[in-house]
């Protein structure tokens, strides 16, 4: 992996992550969904959206916050990988 293009991305290594899903999620899963801040949003003349954003211990556990929206029946918008700054952490 180049890491000059990619410097958050470490095999092995905790990321932040923001994910943005169609609808709107409750904070009550945010334990279920690896304690990822979850802030929902909506205006008249869109659908509701919801975005997830947290650091992320390593891929499968960004495989399980993943597995648990696909269960849950959300439709995943995108997914982003950012340089964990502490605003978007989570402990």
């Amino acid at each position: 992996m180049d890491e000059t293009k990619w410097p958050q991305l470490q095999p092995g290594k905790a990321a932040c992550y923001r994910i943005v899903v169609e609808g709107q999620l409750n904070q009550e899963w945010s334990g279920r969904l690896g304690g990822m801040q979850i802030v929902a949003s909506s205006s008249e003349d869109q659908s509701p959206v919801t975005t997830l954003s947290g650091k992320v211990q390593d891929q499968a556990a960004l495989m399980g916050v993943l597995n648990s929206l696909y269960q849950l029946r959300y439709k995943i918008l995108s997914v982003n990988c950012e340089p964990c700054d502490g605003t978007n952490e989570n402990s």
